[in-house]
């Protein structure tokens, strides 16, 4: 039985570039990061975990993919 039909899933995460609202300091991120995650250097929290799909505070500026 051949499978050529069926499509492999992609995933929903991925890494995102991120900058800080503070800074501007560029950052690459887990877009379902399970920590909190904070810019290296102003300390400015640029990711809260939420369970699921993480928060981000800073402006997304693509993916790094």
């Amino acid at each position: 039985m051949k499978k050529d039909h069926i499509e492999i899933p992609k995933p929903s995460s991925k890494f995102q570039k991120v900058n800080c609202d503070e800074c501007g300091e560029l950052q690459i991120v887990y877009s379902h990061a399970s920590t909190q995650i904070s810019c290296n250097s102003c300390g400015n929290t640029l990711v809260e975990a939420t369970g699921s799909k993480a928060k981000i505070n800073g402006k997304i500026s693509g993916s790094a993919e």
